[in-house]
């Protein structure tokens, strides 16, 4: 009995050193596509963005819907037989998963491509049509880079998939930025095609990347291979193939109803402009404010406090396979404090600081609309980043289906008030933010709901949102005092932002830990959280 609870810590630490790789892969990754994105809408202007925007919400569902279950079926099968040592059947796997990931991305890229005119007509954008044909070819090489993930996180490696995604994005910079430079002396449609094709060549350096680790480690693959004395001839390639479509399926359903919100939104918005009159410019231009500077910024908070919490979901299965509710409580409790020690100073932040933070990434066009969207959806960081933390705590005490439920409900709400406010209401892109926010409120509220009702936790409300808001306040009036007083001094937008957003993240820790909303056991537990005491102690903001 010591020996199974002993293996099952081994791997419930692996589990926890391999989730902490990923989730600092994807923080790196999120600031690398917050980097780009600000000088790419600088480049495209706010037309351009969107068409780049709309093509990017057929790409990113019509990826989901060919190729976002891939990873998790491939790695859940081969890590399987991994653990009973059959090595050539986890190969059989891989080869399989490879055939179909060929098939559907032939297909995705080839309705995709065919059928770009259809789609860009039912967004309401016919200039959308070379961004969609650009970024077709990405869904092939998406499909075969998800299952080499796949192999290798089944093997019980994050690595490779880290390495590549980081790989990935960067390539994605920089050629999104050359090829939107070079192409939009073209013309604005061209252009934003020039945007997208930086996804292809980065998806493809990807690639490349997890082909070259996998030739690397090929002959280790070979030696477990021969080693393996177990029959799999009885197992043919297509009952394999069954099997990782059976498994790939519902994680595809799961995924597709999360996103599918970002796709109908778009359509209902964009059908909004045209059943109001909007010239299909017009629509093009304020769907680029919202997925441009409204999202990008919006976005980020949300993506850091997220990748963050991930870290600490592998550790809360763990807890629940080894039945020690105290733990499993208790980390609970952290993971969701920790995303709002991130996500409620963003969205106080973001509001005192939205026009000032526009000035300084964007040019000036539609400031003050995207300024007033800012600040009304600032809220919506709160919520979202609750939704998602909230998603990942329920996959890691093993109710995967509870999100996918709470996500379709928050939906139907989120059409509802889409139809009272977009079309009978005319309240254009502040309507599509408002929306926007009663959906991630419901999410969040379905799945913490959820939570409770499964592991009888007892939330601290106090620790969780009543100290943190109250050190965000006191930040916020900091904050603002500060940038006023530099700008007036100094006569510079961006130094007094970037001076008024280190005094804010400063004074925010220093009220935070007076206001006792967090000690030293709890800063351990955070990623780098050591260090992070050392340094506290040093300064004695901790005794």
């Amino acid at each position: 009995m010591d020996k199974v609870k002993q293996s099952h810590k081994r791997r419930g630490s692996s589990l926890a050193v391999q989730g902490a790789i990923l989730a600092l892969a994807g923080i790196i990754v999120r600031l690398i596509g917050f980097a780009y994105r600000v000088p790419l809408l600088n480049i495209l202007g706010d037309e351009a963005q969107g068409y780049y925007g709309k093509a990017f919400e057929i790409y990113s569902f019509a990826l989901i819907i060919s190729s976002y279950g891939l990873p998790s079926a491939v790695a859940k099968i081969i890590s399987a037989r991994m653990a009973v040592k059959k090595y050539k059947e986890a190969h059989k796997v891989f080869i399989s998963a490879m055939g179909i990931a060929s098939i559907i991305g032939v297909l995705a890229f080839a309705i995709m491509y065919f059928g770009a005119e259809f789609l860009a007509r039912l967004v309401y954008s016919e200039n959308s049509v070379p961004a969609i044909r650009a970024l077709s070819p990405t869904l092939l090489i998406f499909s075969l880079m998800a299952v080499l993930r796949g192999y290798f996180q089944g093997m019980n490696t994050m690595i490779p998939t880290a390495v590549s995604q980081i790989i990935e994005q960067l390539f994605n910079a920089i050629f999104s930025l050359v090829m939107a430079s070079i192409l939009i002396k073209q013309g604005l449609a061209l252009g934003a095609a020039g945007g997208t094709l930086g996804t292809g060549i980065g998806a493809l350096a990807g690639l490349i990347t997890l082909i070259c680790i996998y030739l690397l480690s090929r002959q280790v693959f070979l030696k477990r291979m021969n080693r393996d004395k177990h029959m799999t001839l009885d197992v043919s390639y297509g009952h394999i193939s069954k099997l990782v479509i059976m498994t790939a399926v519902p994680i595809v359903i799961g995924s597709a109803a999360f996103h599918l919100t970002n796709f109908l939104d778009m359509i209902m918005i964009n059908d909004a402009f045209r059943f109001h009159g909007y010239t299909e410019k017009a629509a093009d231009t304020l769907y680029g404010v919202l997925t441009g500077k409204y999202k990008i910024i919006i976005t980020l908070p949300i993506s850091i406090a997220s990748a963050l919490a991930a870290a600490t979901i592998p550790s809360i299965t763990t807890s629940l396979v080894l039945k020690d509710r105290q733990q499993l409580v208790k980390k609970i409790n952290l993971a969701i404090r920790f995303t709002m020690f991130v996500a409620i100073p963003a969205c106080v932040g973001i509001f005192v600081l939205a026009e000032p933070i526009l000035s300084m990434l964007f040019n000036d066009d539609h400031l003050e609309l995207s300024t007033q969207l800012l600040q009304i959806g600032s809220i919506s960081v709160v919520f979202f980043a609750l939704s998602t933390i909230s998603i990942g705590v329920l996959q890691g005490i093993d109710r995967l289906r509870v999100p996918v439920i709470s996500s379709l409900k928050s939906l139907v709400i989120k059409m509802i008030f889409n139809g009272i406010l977009l079309y009978a209401l005319k309240t254009n892109l502040y309507g599509a933010v408002v929306t926007n926010i009663i959906f991630a409120f419901f999410s969040a509220y379905f799945n913490m709901s959820a939570i409770k009702r499964y592991t009888h936790i007892q939330f601290d409300i106090k620790k969780t949102y009543v100290i943190p808001a109250a050190a965000a306040l006191i930040m916020g009036g900091i904050c603002h005092i500060t940038y006023i007083a530099i700008e007036f001094v100094a006569g510079s937008n961006t130094m007094a932002t970037l001076l008024a957003i280190l005094v804010s993240a400063l004074t925010y820790v220093v009220a935070l830990i007076k206001l006792k909303g967090v000690n030293k056991t709890e800063l351990r537990a955070m990623p780098k959280g050591d260090k992070m005491v050392a340094l506290l102690t040093k300064v004695r903001l901790l005794h």
